[in-house]
Formats: structure tokens, C-alpha cells, sequence
């Protein structure tokens, strides 16, 4: 296995990496054996993971020595590798500064994160919903085209929503999602997905489902609204 191609799933899970930096090392993913792909793969999930629960759990201010450790590694790339050698350099450089803002985020968010960052791969909420006993599964097809999944399990208490083949929102609207209580009480919020987040399959985990029975998408306005303004195009039953 490769492991300096391994060692760059950090850089690149953080979009680390200017465009031809990115494009070098998608053609040696391409290349490479399929044990160096799937560690690389695994890892860039399992980064990106990690640091949305930091991102979740609250920012805080970095301490001042790695604000500029990593401001010394901008400038020192702004000139750009003159040989493979400073090349890989560059590279491992990346790596400890990454690492080193991730421990910032190990501090604010807990002992989760490093164990996320130093364990072998482990089963993400999507995972673990699609694999559970008890998943179930509804689909509603969109007028517009496409359709969209709920995969709700009660023991994992999360939902994985897919929209698939769905055209995106127009640019001054969102798609809402929609909590809907089994007492028929008012929907709960539960995201937006704007037009930008939108790809051929979009995936978006919902946890903390309680006691809800459906899940709704609605048209909204920028940001969202408390309350649905337009009627659902899609209603998914979660049990």
C-alpha cells in the first residue's frame, strides 16, 4: 500500500490542495492498488466526519502558535515545489499542520474525535442505519423527475434521505426538510439543502428523530423558514 498517497487524505479531505495538486493526485489514486484507494477513501470520509462534529459541537479560537504555523505554510507554498523532493515535502508539511489543527478540534469536541482520527475505520451513522435490522425504507417519486428515500431506523434514531436524480432548487429558493410529529402537530426544521449542495445523489443524515412519523420537502425562500410556506413535493413515511 501507498502510504504517502494515504497520508494525503488529509489535505484533501480539507480541500488543502490548489487544482493541480488535486488533479496529481487523482491520476495516482487512478494508478494505484485497490488497498491504497480504499484507505484513502476511508479516510478522507472519516476526516470529514470528525471535523463536522467539531463544526457541530462549537468553534473556538485556535491557540496563536497554530494560527501561525499554519500561516508559515501558506507562505511557504505561495512560491510553489521546484522539485518531486520539495514536492513530497510539501506534502508531509501539509500533514502536520492538518494534524495539528485537528488536535485543536480534539480539544473543543471531546475524546470522539480522537478516536474517530487515531482508530481503524468505523461504520458512519449512514452505515449503521442501512445495515440495522429494523431499517425501513420509503420512496416517492418526484413530479419534477427523480426521487426521494427516507431510511429510517428506530434503534439507530437516525434517518439517511437521498434525493436522487432531483434537479436543484432555482438560485433564490431551498430545499427544507421536514420533521412531521405522529400527533399531527406543526413540522419540525430539520435542513436545508441549497442549490450549491445539490449532486446527482444527495445524502443528508438525519439524527435525534424521536418520536417523529413522517419526513417532508418543501420549497423555501434563502435560509429557510420556521414554518413550510409551500406544500410538500415529497412526504415520506418513517415507520
Amino acid at each position: 500500500m501507498n502510504d504517502e498517497l494515504v497520508g494525503m487524505a488529509y489535505p484533501y479531505a480539507l480541500d488543502a490542495l490548489d487544482d493541480g495538486e488535486r488533479r496529481e493526485l487523482d491520476t495516482d489514486l487512478a494508478t494505484a492498488d485497490e488497498d491504497t484507494r480504499s484507505t484513502f477513501t476511508d479516510e478522507v470520509r472519516r476526516i470529514r466526519e470528525a471535523f463536522a462534529v467539531v463544526s457541530a459541537v462549537g468553534a473556538v479560537e485556535p491557540p496563536p502558535r497554530v494560527r501561525t504555523r499554519v500561516l508559515d505554510e501558506v507562505r511557504h507554498s505561495a512560491a510553489g515545489p521546484t522539485s518531486l523532493t520539495e514536492r513530497r515535502s510539501r506534502r508531509r508539511r501539509w500533514q502536520i499542520a492538518v494534524a495539528a489543527a485537528a488536535a485543536v478540534g480534539v480539544l473543543a469536541g471531546g475524546t470522539v474525535i480522537v478516536r474517530q482520527l487515531t482508530e481503524g475505520p468505523s461504520p458512519s451513522v449512514a452505515e449503521q442505519v442501512l445495515d440495522a435490522s429494523d431499517v425501513h425504507s420509503s420512496t416517492s417519486a418526484i413530479a419534477a423527475g427523480g426521487s426521494a428515500t427516507a431510511n429510517y431506523s428506530k434503534s439507530q434514531d437516525a434517518v439517511v434521505f437521498v434525493l436522487d436524480g432531483v434537479a436543484p432548487p432555482s438560485a433564490d429558493t431551498v430545499y427544507q426538510l421536514w420533521l412531521m410529529p405522529a400527533s399531527g402537530d406543526a413540522p419540525v426544521p430539520a435542513g436545508t439543502i441549497s442549490p450549491g449542495e445539490m449532486q446527482p445523489t444527495t445524502t443528508v443524515v438525519l439524527d435525534d428523530v424521536g418520536s417523529m412519523s413522517k419526513l417532508a420537502v418543501t420549497v423555501e425562500p434563502p435560509g429557510g423558514s420556521p414554518q413550510p410556506t409551500s406544500e410538500p413535493f415529497a412526504v415520506l413515511q418513517l415507520s
